[in-house]
């Protein structure tokens, strides 16, 4: 790879660690001019990378599904890996933060969305199944239902820093898993 690619892939990069960051406490239509800011990058570089807020979503969720995929991939080898990788989610609140608005920038209905979707019911099922199959997960779960989990871990958000967030995130996991009687 030429210098030049390094420098290309690497503002790349940089913006979109600078989306996460700005979609994080601006929200998903936080103005692109900050993640421009944020990654030390001027609009062409930006606009070289991304046509717009919708290609740079859909880069971001890529980007959220190979890490799913390879945490998914780690967990498979625990007969509870679909509660391991839930519990991990703690873990990733930036990048579940600043996806939470997706759906205002692309329909869900999109066929670019509709394969997203696709992608992670594949990551997802196979440990779903395990953990079925492990009496660990309930039998009527459906990748469907991850979503709803996501959207409870979501919750972390009311924290204000990075460590109230991932204090309420361990909360949000131990009402799924242990519910909130008992």
């Amino acid at each position: 790879m030429s210098t030049r690619q390094q420098l290309a892939a690497q503002n790349r990069e940089e913006l979109l660690n600078a989306a996460i960051h700005v979609f994080r406490i601006h929200g998903i239509n936080a103005p692109l001019q900050l993640i421009m800011d944020q990654a030390n990058v001027g609009r062409a570089t930006f606009y070289r990378n991304f046509n717009d807020r919708r290609d740079l979503v859909l880069a971001l969720m890529e980007d959220a599904l190979n890490r799913l995929e390879a945490r998914a991939n780690n967990y498979a080898q625990f007969e509870d890996g679909f509660i391991r990788l839930i519990q991990d989610h703690i873990y990733n609140i930036p990048y579940l933060t600043a996806l939470m608005e997706y759906w205002r920038v692309i329909d869900r209905a999109d066929p670019v969305m509709i394969e997203i979707y696709q992608r992670r019911d594949a990551i997802l099922q196979p440990l779903i199944d395990q953990s079925i199959a492990n009496g660990t997960c309930r039998t009527d779960f459906k990748t469907a239902d991850y979503s709803m989990v996501t959207s409870i871990l979501r919750s972390a958000l009311q924290g204000h820093t990075e460590a109230d967030q991932e204090k309420l995130a361990k909360r949000a996991v131990e009402f799924l898993l242990h519910g909130i009687c008992g």
